[in-house]
């Protein structure tokens, strides 16, 4: 059954990939709440809505918590990927990084944390959908936390980085040689073996198979897709 749904928040990358994704699968996006089956807020938390989807790292001292003035359900999203360019989601360092090594990588990479979890926006907002349109009674009441499954370290991410800049320069500029195109390695190779807590994705994962996902949180876009997305975008701007 399609629903209808209202929507708060600043028109950013994040706002309109979630309202995408949520016309694609069916729901009416309206333009007063009274008209709404969900009110979704996108980048706030808001107590009159139903949904709340907030990056986890706010410039706020407002908890994210759910209140007995609402809103139901807050959806937390960690380190979230954002090809087209966002501020606010925790993922500017990619921005930075793209940078970096377009400008030839020299000297010290800008600085980040030792890993993340990345999740690409398309996924997120494949979950967020999944929510808002699920029957009322299905969806965890509380905060459910969203983040990739696999931990990067900022090393890995360099290293992608580097390599899928360079295979597009040899491309455009037809220097390709057999040995540039035999040492593109597989992500795997460089896997976080360190220690990181990753978020509890416990809600989100039984939440979904509640829903009727049998395989529940199973995030698809690679990450090299959305790095290769990345490049893509910096050279549109």
């Amino acid at each position: 059954m399609s629903k209808a749904v209202f929507l708060l928040g600043t028109a950013d990358a994040v706002f309109h990939a979630i309202t995408n994704r949520l016309i694609r699968a069916g729901a009416t996006i309206v333009t007063v709440a009274e008209a709404a089956d969900v009110v979704m807020s996108i980048g706030e938390l808001v107590t009159s809505a139903d949904i709340s989807v907030i990056p986890a790292e706010s410039d706020t001292d407002e908890p994210a918590e759910v209140t007995e003035d609402g809103p139901n359900t807050i959806v937390r999203v960690h380190d979230l990927l954002v090809p087209e360019g966002v501020i606010g989601w925790g993922g500017e360092v990619l921005y930075e990084w793209v940078d970096w090594v377009k400008e030839g990588a020299e000297g010290v990479a800008p600085p980040d944390i030792e890993a993340r979890h990345w999740v690409h926006i398309r996924d997120a907002a494949d979950a967020v959908t999944l929510l808002a349109l699920a029957d009322a009674d299905v969806i965890s009441q509380g905060v459910i936390d969203l983040a990739g499954r696999r931990a990067w370290s900022a090393e890995a991410v360099l290293h992608e980085m580097g390599m899928l800049w360079n295979r597009y320069t040899d491309a455009l500029g037809l220097t390709h040689t057999i040995e540039s195109l035999s040492r593109i390695t597989s992500p795997a190779s460089y896997q976080f073996t360190g220690i990181i807590e990753r978020p509890d994705l416990s809600p989100l994962h039984d939440t979904l198979k509640a829903i009727g996902i049998e395989e529940g949180w199973h995030p698809l876009t690679a990450m090299r897709v959305g790095l290769m997305e990345l490049f893509a975008h910096s050279e549109i701007e």
